[in-house]
């Protein structure tokens, strides 16, 4: 008879544990599931900032290059003066 009553608490206890023991691990993917959609927010935005600065560095150097080029034909070779001196 108290073999059987220890048997019951036993059982009782180990379905305790393993409950709360599934509880944590739910707990646990809940949280790393969450981590992963902010790792995953932060490397679209990096992604998106990305872009726009190879945008903005595409139409920088074009921008570079035309000031180069005008400034190259505003440029006087030395020895040689301008049209009308």
């Amino acid at each position: 008879m108290v073999l059987a009553f220890v048997a019951l608490w036993l059982a009782i206890f180990l379905s305790w544990t393993l409950y709360y023991l599934v509880c944590i691990l739910r707990d646990a993917r809940d949280t790393v599931n969450g981590v992963k959609k902010a790792a995953d927010a932060i490397e679209s935005a990096a992604g998106h900032v990305k872009d726009k600065l190879g945008a903005f560095m595409n139409i920088a150097s074009i921008g570079a290059e035309g000031v180069k080029i005008f400034m190259d034909k505003m440029m006087v070779p030395k020895g040689r003066k301008k049209k009308g001196e």
